[in-house]
């Protein structure tokens, strides 16, 4: 169903008062879009689920492993080795879920 949504799907774009040829829209979601934000949020959520870091900040003995508001995301580790390998492990999780 989502992919029937998405399928087709043109669009133009629009710069110094000129508008560009309707265009096919090849990857990606629509901007915008009602249901964009929840297919993002969906996505993100299971990527980081998959990635299922042990790093973060102690605080309190709880550990912030990240923060994340929209499509914004802070990651948080107390040595750059463990930003390095939490970003190669989200990296690797997330083109998972684009294949």
């Amino acid at each position: 169903m989502i992919e029937n949504i998405y399928k087709g799907a043109t669009a133009r774009i629009h710069i110094d008062n000129q508008i560009s040829e309707e265009f096919e829209i090849q990857r990606g979601v629509r901007q915008g879009d009602r249901i964009s934000p929840k297919l993002f949020i969906t996505v993100i959520e299971q990527v980081f689920k998959e990635a299922d870091q042990k790093y973060g900040i102690n605080i309190d003995r709880e550990y912030l492993r990240y923060v994340r508001f929209a499509d914004d995301v802070a990651l948080c580790t107390e040595k750059e080795e463990e930003m390095e390998e939490h970003l190669e492990r989200l990296n690797s999780e997330s083109k998972k879920m684009s294949d």
